[in-house]
């Protein structure tokens, strides 16, 4: 086995992830044909649909009145989407996926962090996802045809629901984007006309009930901190996308794109799910089950053909990403077997986080703790970005099929300025916690103000910076003008010209 430690060293991509472009194989030049404006299409399917609405309830069954729900769904959205969107850059600059791209910052093994994280945020938002569309299909056929409810309905349900779900994730790429096309139309459609049947019995003075922690203001910052996990729990999925981007594609406009598209779209669905909690008699009713006896009978239709057809964009994204962050962990396997395992595996997430425990309660205590270890791994990202120039080694990056080497291979394949720096911030992180299932002793210290995301973030940072001052990562800087890569990719791609990034917006 020979070991590269500085430089570019040699790699050869597995011929099954090459010739599908998934797993770890880097995106050809002359295939990437996508380009940012996808991001239109991308964000609003995943978004509008009851998997993500549904945590717009969030706010309100915390206590909080119409008013102070939204201005909290609108601060969280607007720094989650700010946090995520300069991550896009990932995806051009290499041609592969977040966690592989990762890489480059945590090391070709410590990757693995940006693989588990994925996995988990995946399964977790897969599992809300066709846990609501298999609810809706339930409680909105009974209303209709006195079908049956229960466990054994809802299993028959979420089982139909993620099979179609699975059948979409392992079709890959392409498969997806067609279904975001029409899924980003219909479910702004739906989103709309459920405001606009609602507007009748609709209070904007609705004032709220209890307050789920001791005083309005930590109330609306837990709010706004669960408002926040939406856009940003996206941080590690976005090179998924973006990997089929060109090059030499402007990062401003990039990022714009991504940022823009994910606000809009996620405070959309976020305030319609807020919206529509204000009129059920308990803020805590199951919000299924309250929107389908809140709406009109001939409405309930609407619910049923959604609740199925709209979780198949943002529940098929989860499953995708997984397949593909788990396939570069197990990269002598196709994309297809993986995928196929891992929808086996989000099954059996789904059954015991719907069945078996209560969702709603898991729901809260998962969003509110997944900032913890996706805030730190998007600061160390952005602030390596940055320090790197955008400049990448995209051979390097995938040592680890052959012995591990290369100029990211830093201690054992492990970057320890990163890592150190990550598990940081996620420590400050869960310390800082303040939610009705768990309360940090830092947050009981501050008078329970929850200060999770952003002293997370910033922890990380800050203290990632400190260390590449300390002791700069001279072994994984990449010259201006870079290394030849394969497949038609340079090896390293720089910052497009500032001319030409003006000329192309």
């Amino acid at each position: 086995m020979t070991l590269h430690p500085t430089g570019t060293a040699p790699t050869a991509a597995p011929s099954l992830a090459a010739a599908a472009h998934d797993g770890i194989a880097p995106v050809p030049e002359a295939d990437r044909t996508s380009g940012p404006s996808d991001f239109g299409w991308i964000w609003p399917s995943a978004q509008f649909s009851f998997g993500t609405v549904v945590l717009g309830a969030l706010p309100v069954v915390f206590g909080l009145g119409w008013w102070a729900a939204a201005s909290a769904i609108l601060v969280g959205v607007a720094t989650g989407a700010g946090l995520l969107a300069p991550l896009a850059r990932f995806g051009v600059r290499t041609g592969v996926n977040d966690p592989v791209a990762s890489g480059a910052h945590f090391g070709v093994r410590g990757r693995v962090i940006g693989n588990l994280i994925t996995v988990v945020t995946a399964l977790g938002f897969f599992a809300i996802a066709v846990w609501t569309g298999g609810t809706a299909v339930m409680v909105a056929s009974h209303r209709l045809l006195s079908t049956p409810t229960g466990p054994g309905a809802l299993t028959v349900a979420m089982g139909v629901t993620t099979a179609a779900v699975a059948l979409v994730a392992v079709r890959g790429h392409e498969m997806l984007i067609r279904t975001y096309k029409i899924t980003a139309l219909a479910g702004g459609a739906v989103l709309l006309a459920t405001v606009l049947v609602l507007a009748p019995d609709f209070d904007p003075g609705y004032a709220g009930g209890t307050l789920a922690l001791e005083s309005e203001l930590h109330t609306w910052l837990l709010a706004a901190t669960a408002s926040a996990t939406v856009p940003l729990s996206y941080a590690t999925f976005q090179g998924d996308y973006t990997r089929y981007m060109p090059a030499r594609t402007p990062t401003g406009r990039l990022v714009r794109h991504s940022g823009v598209a994910m606000f809009l779209s996620s405070l959309a669905a976020l305030l319609t799910g807020a919206y529509v909690t204000t009129l059920f008699p308990v803020p805590d009713e199951p919000w299924l089950q309250g929107l389908t006896n809140a709406v009109p009978g001939w409405f309930a239709v609407v619910v049923v053909v959604f609740g199925f057809a709209g979780t198949l964009p943002q529940a098929g994204l989860c499953l995708y990403a997984a397949g593909l962050s788990a396939n570069s962990m197990f990269w002598r396997a196709s994309r297809t077997a993986v995928t196929t395992v891992v929808a086996l595996l989000a099954a059996a997430v789904l059954y015991l986080g719907a069945v078996v425990y209560d969702a709603m309660d898991a729901m809260s205590a998962f969003v509110t703790l997944l900032l913890t270890v996706v805030a730190p791994w998007a600061a160390v990202l952005s602030v390596g970005y940055v320090l790197r120039r955008g400049r990448y080694d995209v051979e390097a990056l995938r040592t680890f099929t052959t012995g591990g080497g290369g100029r990211y291979w830093y201690t054992r394949g492990a970057n320890p300025r990163a890592v150190l720096a990550f598990a940081a911030g996620s420590t400050i992180g869960i310390l800082w916690v303040n939610g009705p299932l768990y309360v940090g002793p830092l947050a009981r210290a501050t008078a329970g103000v929850d200060l999770s995301l952003p002293t997370s973030f910033v922890v990380a940072a800050l203290l990632y910076g400190l260390l590449c001052r300390l002791r700069p990562e001279t072994e994984a800087l990449v010259p201006e003008g870079g290394t030849a890569g394969g497949d038609g990719l340079s090896g390293a791609v720089p910052e497009p010209p500032r001319e030409m990034t003006r000329l192309r917006r």
